[in-house]
């Protein structure tokens, strides 16, 4: 109760405090309300305005974004009007130009098929071609591809397709040659898809690459560095370019990877297994090789992992590269103006270039209209602007660089003489491995001689001055580093290949000069005229020069109506007699532009010819004198200073020489220039600085060490004799190198001396870059002795017991020691091997004389033996050359020699004189003439028409060697026609073999122990001999006509048959297969006809009455055939046997014979056999020569040779074989050889090969005088 109390109490003081609150609550909502109406109200009249106001600034809104767009509009139609007035006036002139475009580009991509697969072919193969065969190949594709249809372009190059003219200018401006063979090779370094292998002797490609590569961080190696692979390995990585040098006919198997781009993907990397490890293959990665050598031989595998290019310098590229030296030099403001011309003309074509390229790119970037890209109307514009320039700039251009090209060709001559001089320079290389001059050592010998010569204002003067300073001074400088037998070859192959250039020398005529007449075998030819002194050789000479070359027709008939001769310098030459009974009256003087008459004498044959056409009728009718020919030729043409050796002393070549550069002494057997070396150290003061050694097994390293101690103290190294290291001479070459590369590093008085043989192992690089000087022993007597004389001390030739004896004796030593030496210039007629006797041999008689006559006394017989036996015979191997070492030795060497008034020779010019002193010996020896004449060495005049004649060949074989081959024979044929000819016409003049079976049965019926006839053992012999001889000849001929047809592919040794016949050479093919013989191609076939002819008749009709000796295989087996039948017949044993020789009075040619048998009927006898009984023993022989001597029909005894007569024939012989038979000593103990040679392989007998048999001749001079003249007989003749 109290509780509901308490609550009402409570609710009843709450609802006293609440309730007012209730009521005001309820007054102020109703307010509230009345005024929330009000408010909506407003608001609603607000919304009304703000939807209004929102409705008009929707609008005003509308209006102001019509209006923008409208401005917009109005803007973009402006500035496309303004582009489209920019490119309607900028195409409309462009239009041009680009018509022009479409049209080419149309034209070129109707044809890309064809000229891609033209440019493919190249890349693929004609590389290691020259541009001669290259120009060859482009035509013979372009004209199969029009043939079969395919379009391809007319006139297509290579820089064309695949060359870019701006990337072009880029390699230019690297160093690369600006000629077009230089710039196919650099689009096949670039474009093929092998790795470059470049054929570079002269290094253009090698510089090209560096600078090229320079920027890339190229890497050059060498096969021979030890490093290589480890260098390739990183380079790979990274993507370096590598250059590798130097590299051989042979390439490392492990750069196989590296060179098949043996590739593979592994994990996403790209990788190649190098070795025996797979490392990652950067595609940015390079690889060039170069080789040096200037006709590699590549085996098949080797170019088919690479892309072969020839690098080989042109004569046309040769020539622009000096012609822009020549200018430089002369008018460096042309060349410089010609150069910012160039870099004026490249940069605007870059330029336009560029732009057309960044037009190309908007265009295919473009979207929308076209007219919005105002970058890429901005850039057509420009375009216009610059192409309008440029080419503005381009005709001016073109007219400067017309104007510069002008005045640049007057500077032509002299480049064209620098091109011409460098090519014959480079191809002594072949004559010897020794004479190697780089292209950069040349060029720099050519420039410094333009800058260094005499200046003068009028340039046609300064040419000729230029010319001739230039060819002086690469002769000189060329000359000292030849032997003396290559001087002359040089200077006239230098003279030659000027005259050529300037159309003074036609093709025609140097080819006939140095090949003779090609094709000519068995040629149809007039009756040779009944005259006395005319000989076959001389009528054949005659005809061949009236049918092959225009100047000489009529020569033929004029031998013997006219006299015939040449006057070439001091020489005169005679073709015929200068006076004749039969010469008709003297023909009217030549006029200018006459013409030949056939029948006509012409005459004046001295005014008709050019020097080289007289030089061409001397090697023809007087083939002896065509080295003093040449001589007066070369003086006539170039200058005196031309045919003589160009003076040498240590001075001038030492100043040639840097710390850099060696001095390599070229030498010859006998020569030591040590002495003078020293001597030139001594009077430099540097004789203590001097390191020598000689090269030998194990000095490699000491000499190594040597050289890298001396660079850091300046002193002078001597490494002599380098051809006897060979292991060593790679070591050589790498530091001489590195000496080159690192000049700062080196001593400024250091000096590197070298010598050596030649040797081809010798180091190119080495040679190329150095100064070069031969060393040679002197010639003639009189320098010999002057040599001899000047190592004799006085003490030792005046102070000794026998005193005058004494000097009398060593001068005879000495005099014999020159004599031996200069026989050997004789040929075969000196000797028949050519020793090397050197000084040390002279030295050690003079010891042994000294030793033996210490006691006053001469114990000649031992000094003799000694002398003749051991220290000279010691180097003698065939036993004639020992008999005539031994003759020649008693003429200066016996007890006679010292009674008074004794003379060596018949002349009385040479002898021992009775003088005192050591100087007064000297002094005689100045006054001994320096020409000898043959009479000195025992020989007849003759001897000295052999040594001549032995000149010539060396002259004209060596300038043969070194020659392109030609591409017609001077004829009007082409080479594969001469060819071709040759091989019908041997074919057709060849038996076809031997047939053994058509002999007849008597010839093989044995005799009554069973026993065979001797000789037709050696018939079958012989027919097998020829048998295989003939086989081989078909067999290449008839492969050769398949080759040049291109049935089959041309072999190396086809390709050698080939080059044979157009030298009219015995192919090496055949000669292996053959006898001996050194005749000339068409004579070699005749005699093998006649001995195929020889054989045949004897199967055919049995043994000849008189066998031709001449025309067996082989000699000796019929000799011994012979005397195995009589020891038969009389029971005698055949080791006892020898030949008795009776020479009878016939003589016979077995051309002749042949005829006579060919038209002998059934059962009759030749002519030529009534002449002759049948031997009851022993055999009749003919066809022999004698050499040094000759038979005389009215005493029947050898005696002297008739002046010019060389070889005259030897009648029949008959041999018969006597028991142990002993001829008569006053008879010549003769020597018959197989070919004019003598020498050959020497066999265990201590005969050569070439020796047949000794037969004895009557005689009326003793042995020795026909021993000291070298006389033999011979089976067969050279011609």
């Amino acid at each position: 109760m109290c509780m509901w109390v308490r609550a009402m109490d409570l609710y009843a003081r709450v609802f006293r405090t609440v309730e007012p609150k209730r009521l005001r609550l309820a007054q102020a909502e109703s307010e509230l309300a009345a005024t929330m109406k009000t408010l909506k109200e407003k608001q609603d009249k607000l919304a009304a305005v703000e939807a209004k106001i929102a409705e008009l600034q929707k609008s005003y809104d509308d209006s102001i974004t019509e209006k923008q767009k409208l401005e917009r509009n109005i803007a973009t139609t402006g500035s496309r009007l303004k582009r489209a007035s920019k490119l309607t006036s900028a195409l409309a002139d462009e239009q041009v130009r680009w018509s022009e475009s479409v049209k080419q580009f149309n034209g070129m991509i109707g044809n890309v098929v064809g000229d891609v697969f033209v440019a493919a072919a190249c890349v693929a193969y004609y590389g290691a071609f020259t541009s001669v065969y290259r120009q060859e190949l482009v035509s013979s594709w372009t004209e199969q591809c029009l043939i079969k249809k395919i379009p391809c372009t007319a006139g297509l190059t290579l820089e064309n397709v695949l060359a870019d003219p701006f990337e072009i200018r880029q390699w230019n401006t690297d160093g690369l040659p600006r000629d077009q063979v230089s710039t196919e090779n650099a689009v096949l370094v670039t474009r093929a898809r092998r790795w470059p292998l470049m054929i570079d002797p002269q290094e253009q490609a090698n510089r090209w690459i560096r600078n090229r590569e320079v920027k890339n961080g190229l890497k050059v190696v060498k096969l021979s560095d030890g490093h290589f692979l480890r260098t390739l390995e990183n380079c790979i990585r990274i993507g370096m370019p590598v250059l590798m040098e130097d590299v051989g006919e042979f390439l490392d198997p492990a750069l196989e990877p590296i060179l098949l781009k043996q590739t593979f993907m592994s994990g996403g990397r790209l990788l190649i297994r190098l070795g025996d490890s797979d490392i990652d293959y950067d595609r940015n990665f390079r690889f060039y090789m170069t080789t040096k050598m200037s006709n590699p031989h590549y085996l098949p595998e080797v170019c088919i992992k690479v892309t072969i290019i020839n690098f080989t310098v042109t004569k046309s590229g040769l020539e622009d590269q000096l012609l822009s030296d020549v200018v430089r030099l002369e008018r460096p403001d042309l060349e410089e103006q010609r150069n910012q011309l160039i870099v004026r003309i490249n940069a605007d074509k870059n330029q336009l270039k560029t732009i057309e390229d960044r037009i190309l790119k908007l265009l295919f970037e473009s979207e929308g209209n076209i007219l919005d890209n105002e970058e890429l109307v901005n850039t057509l514009n420009e375009s216009k602007v610059t192409s309008s320039v440029i080419t503005q700039r381009l005709t001016e251009a073109e007219q400067t660089e017309e104007k510069i090209s002008l005045a640049r060709e007057k500077y032509r001559s002299v480049a064209e003489r620098g091109s011409v001089m460098y090519f014959v320079v480079a191809s002594m290389g072949e004559v010897d491995p020794m004479y190697q001059f780089s292209l950069k050592y040349f060029k720099q010998l050519f420039n410094n001689t333009i800058e260094m010569s005499e200046k003068n204002p009028d340039l046609q003067k300064r040419l000729q001055i230029c010319l001739d300073e230039t060819t002086m001074c690469i002769y000189k400088n060329v000359a000292r580093g030849l032997f003396e037998k290559d001087k002359l070859v040089f200077s006239f192959m230098l003279c030659g290949e000027i005259m050529k250039t300037a159309n003074q020398i036609s093709g025609p005529e140097w080819n006939f000069f140095l090949r003779g007449a090609a094709g000519t075998l068995d040629m149809a030819r007039p009756a040779m005229p009944d005259a006395s002194w005319m000989t076959k050789q001389k009528w054949l000479a005659a005809c061949d020069l009236h049918d092959t070359i225009e100047v000489f027709q009529g020569i033929s008939d004029d031998l013997t109506k006219t006299p015939c001769w040449v006057q070439l310098g001091e020489l005169e030459v005679r073709a015929n007699p200068p006076e004749w009974d039969g010469y008709g009256p003297v023909p009217p003087e030549p006029q200018p532009g006459e013409s030949y008459t056939e029948g006509s004498t012409r005459g004046h044959w001295d005014k008709r010819l050019t020097s080289f056409q007289k030089l061409m009728l001397v090697k023809s009718f007087k083939g002896e004198k065509t080295v003093f020919a040449v001589t007066e030729f070369v003086r006539q043409n170039l200058g005196q200073a031309f045919v003589e050796s160009p003076a040498v002393n240590l001075q001038e070549l030492y100043d040639d020489m840097t710390k850099v550069t060696p001095l390599v002494f070229v030498l010859s057997t006998g020569s030591d220039p040590m002495g003078s070396f020293l001597r030139f150290a001594k009077d430099k003061g540097c004789l203590d600085k001097i390191q020598s050694i000689s090269l030998g097994q194990g000095q490699g390293p000491v000499a190594e060490k040597m050289i890298h101690a001396s660079v850091k103290n300046g002193d002078w190294i001597f490494l002599q004799n380098c051809h006897l290291a060979r292991s060593w001479m790679l070591s050589m070459e790498n530091t001489v190198k590195d000496m080159q590369e690192r000049p700062d590093d080196i001593h400024e008085d250091f000096r590197l001396f070298l010598s050596s043989m030649p040797a081809k192992h010798f180091p190119v690089a080495v040679l190329q870059n150095s100064v070069k000087v031969t060393n040679e022993p002197p010639k003639g007597l009189r320098a010999n002795l002057r040599r001899a004389f000047a190592e004799i001390t006085p003490t030792f030739f005046e102070d000794n017991v026998l005193g005058v004896d004494w000097r009398r004796i060593v001068f005879g030593i000495c005099f014999f020691h020159a004599i031996i030496l200069e026989r050997k210039k004789f040929g075969p007629l000196g000797w028949n091997i050519k020793y090397e006797f050197s000084d040390s041999d002279r030295e050690c008689a003079l010891l042994n004389l000294q030793m033996f006559c210490s006691d006053g006394e001469i114990p000649w017989d031992t000094l003799i033996y000694i002398t003749g036996e051991i220290t000279y015979g010691g180097r003698v191997t065939d036993f004639l050359d020992q008999r005539c070492l031994r003759t020649v030795l008693k003429t200066f060497f016996n007890p006679r020699t010292l009674d008074p008034g004794y003379k060596y020779s018949p002349s009385g010019i040479y002898y021992a004189p009775q003088l005192d002193t050591l100087a007064e010996y000297r002094q005689y020896i100045e006054e001994l003439p320096q020409n000898d004449e043959p009479e000195i060495f025992g020989m007849h005049e003759n001897a000295n028409i052999a040594f001549q004649t032995q000149e010539t060949n060396a002259l004209i074989n060596t300038i043969l060697e070194v020659q392109p081959r030609q591409s017609s024979g001077g004829t009007g044929k082409s080479n594969d026609e001469i060819a071709i000819d040759l091989c019908d016409n041997i074919l057709g003049k060849l038996i076809n073999k031997l047939d053994i079976e058509l002999a007849s049965q008597e010839m093989f019926q044995p005799d009554s122990k069973g026993r065979l006839n001797s000789l037709t053992t050696v018939l079958e012999q012989e027919v097998d001999r020829f048998n295989k001889l003939l086989k081989v000849i078909k067999n290449s001929l008839e492969q050769l006509q398949k080759a040049i047809k291109g049935f089959v592919v041309m072999s190396e040794e086809l390709d050698m048959v080939f080059s044979a016949f157009l030298n009219n050479q015995v192919p090496e093919l055949w000669s292996n297969a053959s006898y001996p013989s050194l005749k000339p191609l068409g004579s070699w076939v005749t005699d093998l006809v006649l001995r195929c002819a020889f054989i045949d008749s004897w199967i055919r009709q049995g043994a000849p009455k008189s066998f031709w000796l001449s025309g067996f295989f082989y000699t000796q087996g019929f000799l011994t055939g012979t005397l195995q039948n009589y020891a038969r017949k009389f029971e005698l044993p055949i080791d006892h046997l020898s030949f008795q020789y009776t020479i009878m009075r016939q003589y016979r040619d077995q051309k002749v014979v042949t005829e006579q048998m060919a038209a002998l009927k059934f059962g009759e006898e030749m002519d030529l056999d009534k002449e002759l009984d049948a031997p009851p023993d022993g055999v009749l022989v003919h066809g022999l020569f004698c050499d040094g001597m000759r038979w005389d029909d009215d005493i029947m005894k050898v005696t002297d040779a008739v002046k010019g007569v060389m070889n005259s024939p030897l009648p029949v012989i008959h041999m018969v074989p006597q028991m142990d038979y002993e001829p008569d000593e006053s008879c010549y103990t003769s020597p018959l050889y197989k070919t004019s040679a003598r020498a050959g392989v020497l066999s265990t007998t201590g005969h050569s090969t070439n020796y047949v048999v000794a037969i004895h001749l009557p005689s009326c001079q003793s042995q020795d005088y026909w021993i000291a003249k070298g006389a033999a007989l011979l089976c067969q003749l050279s011609e």
